[in-house]
């Protein structure tokens, strides 16, 4: 039998799930929106081929739009797709032809390459940045606390870009100069392209994906180091601190265990909203580096006004930071007893 806090924590996390579902309606409308703002459609480059061969361009034009659906009010079309989302987790036919849901989940689409360089780069970045944050506040001033926050500084400061093609710069001058453009790096090394899966392909994988995950993971990384070292330093002041140090607590007990553990809140709060950070890095990055991501899914259908694709893409970004910020308060709330959530 659950007892009273227990059950208030439950009903709370049950509500904030539940309050995701219209902030999920929101954003597919918006969606569904902005595509329709944009001018011309899918088919508008087909008017001109019409004209080239003496028929009616515009009703070349509207009689295409009547076969793939998009003539109907913009709330008809909407209210169909957003039905077939929920009820059949069917995102509707690309206008280019083929399943949406089949072309968005195959291995062709690069989502799960997108999802482990997204990941990769965030436990990176935490790996790396939560230590150094917590170094740079205990050796405040100190040449450590300089070095680490300058490197900091670099990596919020410095494009993701910038970044991308000083990697290819390096490799080229001073590893290997065959590694000129994008498409030369690649997932693994040649050799093992079509060798089946090893320890040894395996760390080919890591290795190759390792510049993405630096280069993603590099704002995250600042923005943690920095957090955590001003939350480390209003924390370790603080009365109940000096408390336990004239109870004879070890520092290095009251350190790992009440300040670094009070001090996380703010990071926390971080993880939901350097989530568009992460995914637009992995958009850029993937692209120079010529890695397969689900970004290249995204700008191909931007490029050919494919409205359906467009709005799927832009739903899935959307729903990964929904979600990214619901784990968040959850975490929050379930690791600080201090928030109420009544």
């Amino acid at each position: 039998m659950l007892k009273r806090g227990e059950s208030s924590l439950s009903l709370y996390i049950v509500k904030r799930i539940l309050a995701v579902i219209p902030v999920f309606v929101i954003v597919a409308f918006i969606s569904f929106c902005l595509v329709g703002l944009f001018p011309g459609d899918f088919f508008t480059p087909a008017m001109i081929g019409a004209a080239l061969s003496g028929q009616d361009p515009h009703a070349v034009h509207t009689a295409l739009r009547i076969q793939a659906g998009i003539d109907k009010p913009f709330i008809v079309q909407f209210w169909i797709w957003l039905v077939g989302v929920v009820t059949r987790g069917d995102f509707g036919t690309s206008l280019g032809g083929g399943s949406l849901s089949r072309l968005l989940f195959s291995a062709q689409s690069g989502l799960h390459w997108t999802l482990i360089i997204t990941s990769g780069s965030m436990i990176l970045a935490w790996l790396f940045g939560v230590p150094l944050g917590i170094i740079c506040a205990l050796r405040h001033k100190k040449w450590s606390d300089t070095l680490i926050s300058a490197v900091a500084y670099l990596g919020i400061s410095v494009p993701q870009f910038t970044l991308a093609h000083a990697f290819f710069w390096i490799m080229y001058k001073f590893i290997n100069p065959l590694i000129v453009s994008a498409g030369v790096w690649g997932l693994v090394h040649y050799d093992l392209v079509y060798q089946p899966m090893s320890l040894t392909k395996f760390f080919s994988y890591v290795a190759h994906l390792m510049p993405a995950f630096i280069i993603v993971s590099a704002p995250m990384f600042a923005s943690v180091v920095r957090y955590m070292k001003v939350a480390m330093m209003d924390t370790l002041p603080a009365q109940y601190l000096e408390t336990a140090r004239a109870k004879g607590v070890s520092e290095f007990r009251v350190i790992a265990k009440h300040a670094i553990r009070n001090a996380f809140n703010p990071l926390i709060s971080l993880l939901g909203i350097m989530l568009p950070t992460l995914i637009t890095g992995s958009i850029i990055a993937t692209h120079i580096l010529g890695l397969p991501s689900f970004g290249m899914v995204f700008i191909r259908s931007i490029a050919r006004q494919d409205q359906h694709l467009l709005t799927a893409a832009l739903l899935f970004y959307s729903c990964i930071l929904i979600v990214g910020n619901l784990i968040a308060d959850l975490l929050l709330v379930v690791l600080d007893p201090r928030i109420r959530y009544e």
